[in-house]
């Protein structure tokens, strides 16, 4: 172990803008695991802070002033993958490294990113296979105009289109819209079995809203997400009673090492705060860098990165695997359905799954039996 040094790290969230509670919640992640490693004292870390405010074309010019201004060589932030995008052009000129603990849509990998969020084969894939256990007829699917609606519902689609389920609609909302009638009326019309909802932020709350007034019962409709944590509860309240969601991380993980989590958590925001997997993933992404440091004894990206990658990790999502050809992370997907207020984690797999950000190892959804179209007649 070298001895302890002081090293500014970058944190880039949008704690303001239109997906806030997105990025307050990552946020206090890192800030938790910032003040528990200064305390601890192998390594003390500065955090520079930045925020774009939601705003898209900020995140390069912020990621820019980090690296050129402040002098920082590792940046912890991100939510939305248009923000990753926009900074991987500064990363590379300045050969930085961001720590992105966000889900995201997956078909990307670069060697200035590590990639602690779930990518498609741990989050999307697994859900809709879940979903095509009830042989569903018809679904719609919604999303936030930019690269992760996209190119979730694209999966989506193609796996429930494999399996002979009836896409009536794919609709886009512009990011932060909260006009969403049009996309009530068009599920009113067809009703389908399953939404895929990829929205995100005041869109998506406003949808579920709307939803929910509309009053499709959860046996009538399965509405299921990839997205939805407990940073977005406040907002929903009851009106995204029994969505099915998935994560890497649930406050509800019944293990010693989440209930002394919680309990932490709990000490420094108060019990009543709801944390999250973007704030699990952000607290981890902290602790990763600040090990790899510790090992290393300074803060050259490359050798930082292969102190910590290529071997189990214990985290607070359990134990990890960075692996250092993809950049991707070994997670544990749980599957969630939202009750009163709280994510009740269904009873299923603990096993690892590794990434397949390209999705070539998934194999395709068999052929279901369909359920037949039933009416009355006369």
């Amino acid at each position: 172990m070298h001895k302890a040094s002081l090293h500014r790290i970058g944190l880039l969230f949008s704690t303001t803008g239109p997906y806030a509670a997105l990025g307050r919640s990552a946020w206090d992640g890192a800030s938790m695991a910032i003040e528990e490693i200064n305390a601890e004292g192998s390594v003390f870390i500065e955090p520079v802070i930045r925020d774009p405010k939601g705003v898209p074309n900020l995140y390069e010019q912020c990621a820019l002033d980090l690296l050129r201004e402040s002098g920082v060589r590792h940046i912890v932030g991100g939510i939305t993958s248009w923000s990753r995008k926009d900074m991987i052009p500064v990363l590379e000129r300045h050969g930085a490294m961001l720590w992105y603990p966000c889900p995201y849509e997956g078909f990307e990998c670069n060697d200035h990113v590590v990639y602690l969020g779930a990518c498609p084969n741990q989050h999307l894939v697994p859900l809709v296979d879940h979903v095509l256990q009830d042989r569903p007829r018809r679904a719609v699917l919604v999303g936030s105009n930019y690269v992760w609606g996209w190119e979730t519902l694209r999966v989506a689609r193609e796996r429930l289109a494999a399996a002979g389920v009836d896409i009536a609609a794919e609709r886009f909302v512009p990011l932060g819209e909260t006009e969403c009638a049009h996309l009530i009326q068009e599920i009113e019309a067809c009703r389908p079995d399953v939404i895929v909802n990829s929205l995100i932020g005041p869109s998506n709350h406003a949808f579920m809203h709307r939803l929910a007034a509309l009053g499709l019962s959860g046996a009538d409709c399965q509405v299921v997400s990839a997205n939805q944590t407990e940073a977005d509860l406040d907002e929903l309240g009851d009106a995204a009673d029994g969505m099915l969601s998935i994560s890497a991380w649930f406050e509800g993980i019944e293990t010693p090492e989440n209930i002394a989590f919680r309990s932490r958590i709990a000490q420094t925001f108060g019990p009543d705060y709801r944390a999250s997997c973007n704030f699990a993933t952000a607290y981890m992404a902290i602790r990763l860098l600040a090990q790899g440091i510790a090992e290393v004894g300074n803060d050259d990206p490359r050798a930082v990165f292969d102190a910590v990658s290529g071997r189990e990790l214990n985290t607070v999502l359990g134990p990890t695997r960075i692996d250092p050809v993809t950049r991707h992370t070994s997670l544990v997907p749980r599957m969630a359905r939202l009750r009163n207020g709280t994510f009740e984690i269904i009873p299923g797999s603990t096993i690892q799954v590794d990434p397949d950000p390209y999705l070539t190892r998934v194999p395709p959804p068999g052929p279901r039996e369909r359920k037949p179209d039933l009416r009355i007649v006369s």
